[in-house]
């Protein structure tokens, strides 16, 4: 047999597969030698890496920190730490900023751009590109209630668990080290939490930072490390309410002395102190606690002020009857019940930092408990507090109210002691009980039903520092000159029933009515039309030929309309206007102004919600003068009203009996003499209305008024109505005399008045009213004038 045939090419197979092999080999062994390259090349890598990060991430958590501790001594108390805030009030951080976290965010944000540009370059021969990011983080498992950190710090304060927080995660790339996106959570932070306290202990825990945790839940959380020295490198303030000679809080805090503090393990301490204060039982949970702040500052200068108790709660109880009585004409003794919608029963009240409450300038009764009357709000600016009031005098119809801040000083005048409004309050200003000046909260209890006595009102506060003050709406609304809603010259307050137009000597011209030449007066006018129903005079001295009160307060009203560095914020509860004179002046004549006369003080309220114009007045006569009429304040009403009526005060006998409260009414009888009627023994109430329209208006004078006018006027006091105004207009007004303009009689020096009038707009019908015919319209007014007495005030119930 013959050899088989070769393949073609087979040789070369062989060659090409030993070739492949060959290569692989070359390959495999390059491989090799590249991978040990990388080893090594990462062995000497790494450690330069990961000291870089942890530089880099450690000095980016101190800048953090830093800039927290700045924001929150600022926020704590900017002047005892003036050697660090001090440096950055060029920069915004200044004393009236010290409650801004915008302002101090700022800075941050600022500080840490020039601390990422400054370690760029410091680690340049790396390569670093450095970067943040500004996110939020869940802190409520530190809190105890929902609360996250964002806009790289915040605060939570003032509550038994407070935090104060920074957060952002840092990014770095290493390109000469050829390392890449690295991401790490930042947190810096510090959580107090009061568990108990006594009449000298309190128990808190402390963390601090801890580690951010991506749970899955929409936001990363943390949870604080216990910090455990705060006795060797923190620092600890305890303060306690300061008291008067009875052991009254009065709405100071004073540093308590740490006698001993313990430290009992996992960020736990119990802190002893003196002196002891009383412990108190809260009204609503029944709880005990000993009101205290606690502040707490870890080493880096982090402050976090917490307080023992988160509100404080008390009653408002109305005092007025529902069932009124008066006399007849025929001297008939008559009752008079209040309808059961009571609804224009609203009052305006005011807490001061001090402690107590007012209406109408008056402090307010406490009906005393066992216990101390209410503990101080804790250090914080006004525009964390809040009000809450109940609507039926149960806690379970508690609402967020209106509230409102104003400052108020107490002014001597002549030996008289004179609680004096100078603004609005800035609401970054603090809470804090002054020697001179004293903040108030403003805010409106209601009692809309004859069934309810009381109201619940709880005062509470915003934890967060960032907290901004509430725009709320209102129906009252300042206007003037210049302003696109005034038509010509303006210097209003506008209200749903009425505008006032304050006239004086920045605006001496009534719009469509008369010239004041300077005097100080308030018209009211028609929302609508604008017609002037007529001035309200504050007070009047003498004769100018035949015409009535020469002499008047002559000025200008200063108008407290809005807040200081939030000018688009109203005033949502009341506007007010001032007037301080020691001058007088003449509607008649232009020029005859004098300053030998009286001195006036007068506080105007216009106030949102409600149907009265408080009016507190305050006279001091320099000189004895002597003059034909004296009128303590009279109320004008240009023709629109056609009956009147007054109540006697009882200090007079007419007929030869003495009545409180005994009624004159009639329609006016427009004749043309004698002008000027008047009637004996003026009391409480003069009113004016329209039987065709169905509204009227009473001056509702108090107690000390209608006895200021007895002491001066003796039995010359009259309630008096001018039927005409000169040129014969009619004016139908309602009058308190002293005595009336056809006899001379003397004022001495040193006299001193003190009384309010309030204004009060009513209608023959409608929410809050009974329904009446013409002659009986005054009833209306009646059944709300005790609210504006000092028998009836409000009571405070602890």
């Amino acid at each position: 047999m013959g050899r088989a045939a070769r393949r073609p090419g087979g040789r070369r197979g062989q060659i090409l597969v030993a070739t492949v092999l060959i290569i692989g080999l070359f390959i495999m062994a390059l491989l090799v030698s590249v991978y040990e390259a990388h080893v090594v090349f990462l062995r000497t890598r790494s450690p330069v890496v990961r000291e870089v990060v942890a530089s880099v991430t450690a000095d980016f958590k101190r800048a953090l920190a830093a800039m927290l501790a700045l924001a929150t001594r600022a926020y704590f108390n900017y002047t005892q730490f003036i050697d660090l805030t001090g440096r950055f009030s060029d920069l915004g951080l200044d004393y009236g900023n010290r409650h801004n976290f915008t302002v101090a965010r700022t800075i941050a944000l600022n500080y840490l751009e020039y601390w990422r540009q400054a370690v760029t370059k410091a680690y340049g021969e790396y390569g670093l590109q450095v970067a943040y990011e500004v996110r939020r983080l869940d802190v409520s498992r530190e809190l105890g209630r929902p609360r996250s950190v964002e806009d790289l710090m915040k605060g939570y304060w003032y509550m038994n668990s407070s935090g104060s927080y920074a957060y952002a995660r840092l990014r770095l790339n290493l390109t000469a080290l050829g390392f890449y996106n690295w991401e790490s959570d930042v947190f810096v932070g510090l959580t107090l939490t009061v568990w108990e306290s006594g009449s000298d202990y309190v128990r808190i825990t402390v963390r601090y930072d801890g580690e951010v945790a991506q749970t899955g839940a929409p936001l990363p959380e943390v949870k604080g490390i216990p910090y455990e020295r705060l006795l060797s490198r923190g620092k600890v303030w305890i303060y306690v309410p300061e008291v008067d000679s009875a052991g009254r809080y009065i709405g100071g805090w004073r540093l308590a002395s740490v006698k001993d503090a313990s430290y009992m393990g996992v960020g736990n301490y119990t802190i002893k102190f003196e002196p002891s204060v009383t412990v108190i039982t809260d009204p609503i949970t029944g709880r005990s606690y000993a009101p205290l702040m606690v502040v707490v500052s870890d080493e880096r200068g982090i402050i976090v002020e917490g307080c023992t108790y988160n509100y404080i709660v008390f009653k408002i109880r109305r005092s007025t009857p529902d069932t009124l009585y008066y006399y007849d004409s025929a001297g008939t003794r008559r009752t008079l019940a209040r309808p059961g919608d009571i609804s224009n029963e609203v009052y305006t009240l005011e807490l001061s930092s001090n402690l107590s409450l007012y209406w109408l300038g008056m402090k307010l009764p406490v009906e005393e408990a066992e216990e101390k009357w209410l503990p101080p709000i804790p250090f914080a600016p006004v525009k964390q507090i809040m009000v809450m009031v109940s609507s039926d005098g149960t806690l379970r119809s508690l609402a967020e109210r209106p509230i409102q801040y104003e400052n108020w000083t107490v002014v001597d005048r002549h030996g008289l002691k004179v609680d004096w409004p100078v603004g609005l309050s800035d609401p970054q200003m603090d809470f804090v009980k002054g020697e001179k000046y004293n903040t108030r909260l403003v805010f409106q209890v209601s009692f809309p039903t004859t069934s309810i006595r009381e109201q619940y009102v709880v005062i509470w506060w915003h934890d967060d520092l960032d907290a901004q003050p509430a725009a709320y709406p209102t129906q009252i609304k300042y206007v003037k000159t210049g302003d696109p809603e005034c038509r010509s010259s303006c210097k209003d307050v506008w209200h749903p029933l009425y505008d006032v137009e304050f006239v004086d000597q920045e605006h001496p011209q009534s719009r469509g009515y008369v010239d004041y030449r300077g005097v100080a007066a308030l018209v009211l006018r028609d929302p609508y039309t604008d017609d002037a129903f007529g001035p309200y005079n504050l007070h009047a001295f003498d004769t100018y030929g035949s015409s009535l009160g020469r002499y008047r307060p002559y000025g200008t009203w200063q108008v407290y309309y809005n807040y200081m560095r939030y000018s688009w914020i109203q005033a949502p509860i009341r506007i007010f206007a001032v007037l301080d004179t020691t001058q007088v002046g003449n509607v008649y004549a232009s020029g005859d102004v004098r300053s030998d006369y009286y001195d006036t003080l007068a506080i105007v309220q216009i106030v949102n919600g409600t149907r009265y114009i408080p009016v507190i007045t305050y006279i001091y006569w320099k000189n004895s003068r002597s003059g034909y009429g004296y009128w303590m304040a009279t109320e004008m009403g240009r023709g629109v009203a056609d009956w009147f009526l007054y109540l006697t005060a009882g200090l007079q006998a007419i007929s030869g009996v003495t009545r409180r409260n005994w009624t004159y009414n009639s329609p006016f009888l427009w004749r043309e003499t004698p002008s000027v009627e008047c009637y004996p023994d003026p009391g409480i109430m003069l009113t004016h209305w329209s039987s065709s329209s169905g509204i009227g208006r009473a001056l509702v004078l108090n107690r000390a008024g209608v006895n200021v006018l007895r002491s001066i006027g003796g039995t010359y006091a009259r309630f008096c109505t001018t039927k005409f105004a000169p040129g014969g207009a009619r004016q139908g007004s309602i009058e308190y005399v002293f005595w009336t303009h056809d006899s001379s009689r003397t004022i001495s020096q040193g006299t001193v008045l003190s009384f309010w009038a309030v204004i009060f707009d009513y209608g023959s019908s409608g929410p809050g009213f009974l329904s009446l015919g013409s002659s009986d319209m005054w009833k209306n007014a009646y059944i709300y004038a005790p609210m504006f007495l000092e028998d009836y005030a409000p009571r405070v119930k602890p």
